[in-house]
Protein backbone atom coordinates (compact mmCIF):
# COMPACT_ATOMS: atom_id res chain seq x y z
CA UNK A 1 0.00 0.00 0.00
CA UNK A 2 1.46 3.34 -1.04
CA UNK A 3 1.39 6.47 1.11
CA UNK A 4 -1.14 9.06 -0.03
CA UNK A 5 -1.41 12.82 0.64
CA UNK A 6 -4.54 12.00 2.63
CA UNK A 7 -2.50 9.75 4.94
CA UNK A 8 -0.10 12.63 5.60
CA UNK A 9 -2.96 15.06 6.23
CA UNK A 10 -4.58 12.61 8.63
CA UNK A 11 -1.32 11.98 10.51
CA UNK A 12 -0.67 15.72 10.88
CA UNK A 13 -4.34 16.33 11.78
CA UNK A 14 -4.22 19.12 9.20
CA UNK A 15 -7.89 19.91 8.72
CA UNK A 16 -9.32 23.39 8.21
CA UNK A 17 -11.80 22.91 11.04
CA UNK A 18 -8.94 22.00 13.46
CA UNK A 19 -6.72 24.94 12.48
CA UNK A 20 -8.43 27.68 14.47
CA UNK A 21 -6.03 30.50 13.56
CA UNK A 22 -5.73 29.60 9.88
CA UNK A 23 -9.28 28.36 9.26
CA UNK A 24 -7.76 26.33 6.42
CA UNK A 25 -5.33 23.46 5.94
CA UNK A 26 -1.70 24.28 6.62
CA UNK A 27 -0.30 22.14 3.79
CA UNK A 28 -1.97 21.88 0.41
CA UNK A 29 -2.09 18.65 -1.56
CA UNK A 30 0.53 20.06 -3.96
CA UNK A 31 2.86 20.79 -1.05
CA UNK A 32 2.40 17.28 0.34
CA UNK A 33 3.03 15.77 -3.11
CA UNK A 34 6.23 17.81 -3.44
CA UNK A 35 7.34 16.69 0.03
CA UNK A 36 6.71 13.09 -1.00
CA UNK A 37 8.79 13.53 -4.15
CA UNK A 38 11.68 15.15 -2.27
CA UNK A 39 11.60 12.53 0.49
CA UNK A 40 11.96 9.75 -2.08
CA UNK A 41 14.76 11.67 -3.76
CA UNK A 42 16.53 12.09 -0.42
CA UNK A 43 16.17 8.37 0.32
CA UNK A 44 17.50 7.41 -3.12
CA UNK A 45 20.56 9.58 -2.49
CA UNK A 46 21.58 7.56 0.59
CA UNK A 47 24.20 4.93 -0.07
CA UNK A 48 23.71 2.50 -1.70
CA UNK A 49 21.80 4.65 -4.17
CA UNK A 50 18.42 3.40 -5.33
CA UNK A 51 15.73 4.36 -7.82
CA UNK A 52 12.47 4.16 -5.88
CA UNK A 53 9.50 6.37 -6.65
CA UNK A 54 6.48 7.36 -4.58
CA UNK A 55 4.56 4.18 -5.40
CA UNK A 56 7.44 1.76 -4.71
CA UNK A 57 8.96 3.26 -1.55
CA UNK A 58 9.97 0.31 0.65
CA UNK A 59 8.41 1.37 3.98
CA UNK A 60 5.25 3.37 4.55
CA UNK A 61 6.10 4.57 8.08
CA UNK A 62 9.56 5.75 7.05
CA UNK A 63 8.01 7.55 4.08
CA UNK A 64 5.44 9.27 6.32
CA UNK A 65 8.05 10.47 8.82
CA UNK A 66 10.26 11.76 5.98
CA UNK A 67 7.41 13.68 4.38
CA UNK A 68 6.41 15.24 7.71
CA UNK A 69 10.02 16.21 8.40
CA UNK A 70 10.20 17.94 5.02
CA UNK A 71 6.93 19.79 5.62
CA UNK A 72 8.01 20.97 9.09
CA UNK A 73 11.36 22.13 7.70
CA UNK A 74 9.55 24.05 4.98
CA UNK A 75 7.20 25.62 7.52
CA UNK A 76 10.19 26.65 9.66
CA UNK A 77 11.51 28.67 6.70
CA UNK A 78 8.14 30.40 6.35
CA UNK A 79 7.93 31.14 10.07
CA UNK A 80 11.42 32.64 10.08
CA UNK A 81 10.70 34.75 7.01
CA UNK A 82 7.46 36.17 8.42
CA UNK A 83 8.56 36.57 12.02
CA UNK A 84 7.87 40.08 13.28
CA UNK A 85 7.46 41.23 16.83
CA UNK A 86 6.08 44.57 17.79
CA UNK A 87 4.64 46.22 20.84
CA UNK A 88 1.80 48.71 20.96
CA UNK A 89 1.94 50.49 24.28
CA UNK A 90 1.78 47.89 27.03
CA UNK A 91 0.36 45.20 24.74
CA UNK A 92 2.72 42.89 22.91
CA UNK A 93 1.34 41.06 19.91
CA UNK A 94 2.26 37.38 20.17
CA UNK A 95 2.12 36.94 16.39
CA UNK A 96 1.10 33.83 14.52
CA UNK A 97 4.39 33.48 12.63
CA UNK A 98 6.79 33.41 15.57
CA UNK A 99 7.13 29.65 15.85
CA UNK A 100 10.41 29.08 14.00
CA UNK A 101 12.17 27.34 16.93
CA UNK A 102 9.26 24.97 17.47
CA UNK A 103 8.99 23.96 13.81
CA UNK A 104 12.77 23.64 13.51
CA UNK A 105 12.95 21.43 16.59
CA UNK A 106 10.12 19.23 15.31
CA UNK A 107 11.74 19.02 11.88
CA UNK A 108 15.11 18.08 13.40
CA UNK A 109 13.54 15.43 15.60
CA UNK A 110 11.66 13.85 12.69
CA UNK A 111 14.70 14.13 10.41
CA UNK A 112 16.94 12.42 12.96
CA UNK A 113 14.48 9.56 13.32
CA UNK A 114 14.06 9.34 9.56
CA UNK A 115 17.79 9.38 8.77
CA UNK A 116 18.63 6.76 11.36
CA UNK A 117 15.89 4.40 10.23
CA UNK A 118 16.50 5.04 6.52
CA UNK A 119 20.16 4.09 6.92
CA UNK A 120 19.23 0.98 8.89
CA UNK A 121 16.69 -0.05 6.26
CA UNK A 122 19.18 0.49 3.44
CA UNK A 123 21.81 -1.57 5.30
CA UNK A 124 19.33 -4.36 6.01
CA UNK A 125 18.14 -4.50 2.41
CA UNK A 126 21.73 -4.42 1.17
CA UNK A 127 22.73 -7.30 3.46
CA UNK A 128 19.68 -9.33 2.51
CA UNK A 129 20.49 -8.82 -1.15
CA UNK A 130 24.06 -9.92 -0.59
CA UNK A 131 23.51 -12.90 1.68
CA UNK A 132 20.59 -14.25 -0.29
CA UNK A 133 22.97 -16.35 -2.35
CA UNK A 134 25.81 -16.93 0.13
CA UNK A 135 25.85 -19.59 2.80
CA UNK A 136 28.02 -20.56 5.70
CA UNK A 137 29.61 -23.89 6.52
CA UNK A 138 28.14 -23.57 10.00
CA UNK A 139 24.72 -24.52 8.73
CA UNK A 140 25.89 -28.14 8.45
CA UNK A 141 26.87 -28.38 12.11
CA UNK A 142 24.50 -30.16 14.44
CA UNK A 143 24.25 -29.52 18.13
CA UNK A 144 26.37 -32.01 20.06
CA UNK A 145 28.33 -33.26 17.03
CA UNK A 146 31.90 -32.08 17.52
CA UNK A 147 35.20 -33.67 16.62
CA UNK A 148 37.33 -33.75 19.70
CA UNK A 149 41.06 -34.27 19.09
Amino acid sequence: MALTPGDVTQFLRDYGSYNILLDDVQFTEDEVNAAMRFTVSRYNLLSPTTTYDESSFPNEWLFLIGVCSHLMHSEAFLQLRNQAEYQDGDVQNPGIDNKFPIYKQLSDSLAGDWTSNAQKLKQQMNMEGCYDSLSSGYRYLRTGMRNIV
